[in-house]
């Protein structure tokens, strides 16, 4: 399978349109997922977007990956049944904290300990066969429910090459070991699990089936194992889970604030295969669950799994109803009892040939009928999930309610793009942007539905470190093509312009929204609602008609610094000639520390440098130093140094690291040292990028504030994209997003380096070049 690298673009691959390189759900094996703490196999389709390709059993295992495939062979040959070390069967995976007072003496058992007649699945994978255990994750329940409806579905989840459970005792091979499939954020991962399950008293704590299968246990607890623990899966919402199974796009709405196309939305939806859950809240009190006199349960997650318009005739009314299907994941006898249920009387209005089209049955297994008046009435919220072009039951269809896609990965930085909202004018255009174009819907209608999701990334699973979702949102405008010649945006636009759509910022996962809007080019800016938070998202764009979207954001280029641009402590210009009078008084210093050879190695490099440039050195030292034992703003007391932070904070001046890549930028033979007319220029260049920092350092304090380095190096010559200014954030920036003098100096010195590097291959100005292993290796170590 072949090796992607992550980058900010990403493919309009959902609906085959190749758009810019990047990872996809197509051939998603990114090389930077294989993270040390991850310990998921990240997946490709093949051809007919169904099945998952293994790993090649001839390879060695990629380290920290659990290979399926791999882990059973090896217990098989063994005799053993696998034990996950990185899911224990210990309280460690049940806990977010683990504290002595919530250890709960589980007792965890495989499934042939808990039920000898125990199987994974039978064959019709028990549609209205599950039970909320102890946990509180019914929207867990619900979205899994959902995923048995059809076939498809479920086996991309629920991989059919698991093992029966029923082998092991007919003398069929059985190895203990399960994988399951689930969507984060545009990559298919598979998640390996043990089949030892938490009991209590000899019944399983957490979902379980009602007959003898285990496969919705098993699923539940590799779903725990994608977050770290059982305790991470409280308090979530059916959306999310349903995006996991699925990759597709969710849409919540609380019924009052329903849009009055609802129940269109949800017919259209039922039709193009989406996914629907619902609920109503307790407004009686009492426990969390508990049944109404309508015979429904408040605080329980349903699933919608039809609508259907019919038409009725009866002595008082005649016209359309509007029906829906809905049904309770418990599978039993909890079901509605008003107008339009089982047996109710409003079903012998309705002719036999709309009861076949119905599908109708009156059986105690939590599916029911009501109209959409009554849900309005009695239910409060909704949830939707609609399947990418991607997902094999959409491949397979008549195709007519395809979704049309793009997405882009990005993330915000404190510093450099998280810019807050627009109550944050002077930095919310420093937020990513996205330009979107909308094409004109083919049926002649002058608006096209779109639908924008905003994911951010990775914050469930961090629960027990006590990081929570951040408050999250998004603006769009809508720009005329010269308006986006300019890239990105800045300020004025935004002054000068009103959105044309937009959400409210909340805390949740997932921030989505459905606008009907006019073809043409729009801007999307996703943003924090404070500035400087920090976090990665994923943002997609669904859309009935086609759509293509790219990053608004800077071409990265190299151009000497522009005149004017950079000034010397007292406001005057610095130029070349002024520059070359500073150098003059050095000389000498230079040939007494160079000695005899006239050149100087990293070490006396430094003691020039420190010499040169001791005042700007000593401030940044002493701001470094108060800076760091300062501790965090109202967090707690002035933090005391001990020694050895005394001695490393202590150490002032241009780091070895810093000096050495300075000499390779400078270096042509390769000899590890600087002749005078080489140290000259790299002064020059400094004292250019001094008078840059200088300047930018409105409050003369020593360092650059946030969202200014970009600024500042584009007046060094160096135009740079946000995924770029990114990086150079988390290298170089202080834990309060500040950029000090030397660190300045040497983020310059090795941005330098790296252009001269490319543009010394790049003989044909084609923005490519091309390395050998050897010489790749060769140029960035040295550099």
């Amino acid at each position: 399978m072949p090796i992607v690298s992550r980058a900010t673009k990403r493919e309009e691959s959902l609906n085959g349109s190749k758009n810019v390189a990047a990872v996809t759900t197509e051939n998603a094996v990114g090389e930077t997922l294989y993270q040390s703490k991850t310990k998921f196999y990240p997946l490709a389709f093949d051809d007919d977007g169904r099945y998952f390709l293994k790993p090649d059993p001839t390879k060695p295992p990629m380290p920290g990956i659990q290979e399926y495939y791999r882990l059973r062979e090896e217990c098989l040959s063994k005799g053993t049944l696998f034990e996950d070390p990185d899911f224990p069967a210990d309280e460690s995976s049940i806990h977010l904290t683990p504290t002595p007072c919530n250890h709960t003496h589980y007792k965890w058992l495989r499934p042939q300990e808990i039920d000898p007649d125990a199987i994974f699945a039978n064959e019709t994978f028990s549609r209205f066969a599950i039970q909320q255990g102890a946990l509180g994750d019914c929207w867990l329940l619900a979205a899994a429910a959902n995923l048995t409806i059809f076939p498809e579905l479920f086996h991309r989840v629920v991989p059919e090459d698991n093992d029966a459970i029923r082998g092991c005792r007919k003398g069929v091979d059985y190895a203990g070991i399960f994988h399951f499939r689930f969507w984060r954020f545009g990559q298919w991962y598979d998640v390996v699990i043990d089949d030892r399950l938490p009991t209590k008293d000899g019944r399983l704590v957490y979902i379980q089936s009602t007959r003898n299968e285990f496969w919705s246990a098993l699923l539940e607890k590799a779903y725990a194992k994608l977050f770290g623990t059982y305790e991470a899966l409280i308090g979530g919402s059916a959306s999310e889970a349903m995006e996991d199974f699925t990759g597709g796009v969710t849409e919540m709405y609380t019924l009052k604030d329903a849009p009055e196309n609802l129940y269109d939305i949800i017919e259209h939806g039922c039709n193009a295969y989406a996914m629907f859950a619902c609920s109503l809240s307790n407004k009686r009190g009492g426990s969390k669950e508990s049944s109404t006199p309508e015979g429904l349960i408040t605080g329980h997650a349903y699933s919608i799994t039809k609508a259907q318009v019919v038409d009725i005739k009866t002595p008082k009314f005649q016209g359309k109803v509007k029906l829906l299907r809905l049904r309770n994941p418990w599978g039993n006898d909890k079901e509605w009892n008003g107008a339009w249920s089982d047996q109710s009387s409003e079903w012998k209005f309705i002719d036999d040939a709309t009861k076949r089209s119905l599908g109708l049955t009156f059986d105690n297994d939590g599916e029911f009928w009501m109209s959409f008046a009554d849900f309005q009435k009695y239910f409060e919220k909704i949830e939707m999930c609609h399947l990418t072009p991607d997902c094999p039951i959409i491949k397979q269809s008549e195709g007519q309610f395809k979704w049309k896609t793009s997405a882009y990965e990005g993330e915000w930085v404190k510093g450099s793009t998280a810019g807050g909202c627009i109550n944050f004018m002077d930095t919310f255009w420093r937020n990513p942007q996205y330009v979107i174009d909308i094409a004109k819907p083919e049926e002649g209608n002058d608006q096209s539905t779109v639908i924008v999701s905003l994911i951010q990334k990775n914050r469930r699973s961090k629960k027990n470190k006590g990081i929570n979702c951040l408050t999250i949102g998004y603006m769009m405008y809508r720009v005329d093509p010269s308006e986006i010649q300019q890239k990105p945006l800045d300020a004025t636009f935004f002054k000068s312009h009103r959105s044309a759509a937009d959400t409210n910022f909340i805390n949740v996962r997932e921030n989505t929204a459905r606008f009907n809007v006019e073809p043409g080019t729009y801007v999307i800016v996703p943003s924090t609602f404070q500035k400087n938070d920090e976090g990665e998202f994923l943002i997609r764009v669904f859309s009935e008609t086609p759509n293509k979207m790219i990053e608004n954001d800077s071409p990265i280029g190299i151009s000497e610094p522009q005149p004017g641009t950079a000034k010397d402590p007292s406001g005057k210009y610095v130029d070349a000639e002024e520059i070359q009078k500073q150098l003059v008084p050095l000389e000498k210093l230079f040939h007494d520390v160079a000695g005899e050879d006239g050149e100087v190695d990293w070490l006396e490099l430094k003691m020039l440098l420190d010499r040169c440039f001791e005042d700007d050195i000593a401030k940044a030292s002493e701001g470094i130093r108060k800076a760091y034992l300062s501790g965090v703003k109202d967090k707690g007391p002035v933090k005391q140094e001990t020694m050895l932070e005394r001695q490393y904070l202590s150490d002032s001046g241009f780091s070895k690291d810093a000096c050495r890549s300075m000499v390779a930028m400078l270096d042509a033979d390769g000899s590890g040292k600087l002749g005078l007319s080489e140290f000259q220029k790299l002064l020059a260049d400094i004292s250019t990028w001094k008078a840059i920092f200088k300047q930018y350092d409105y409050d003369k304090n020593g360092h650059l504030n946030p969202f200014e380095l970009r600024d500042a190096l584009e007046s060094a010559g160096f135009t740079l994209n946000n995924r770029i200014i990114n990086k150079l954030m988390h290298r170089y920036c202080s834990k309060e997003g500040q950029i000090w003098f030397d660190d300045f100096i040497t983020c310059a010195v090795k941005i330098r380096t790296m252009f001269d590097i490319f543009n010394a291959r790049d003989k044909n100005n084609k923005k490519e070049i091309s390395f050998g292993l050897e010489d790749w290796i060769a140029q960035t170590i040295y550099s």
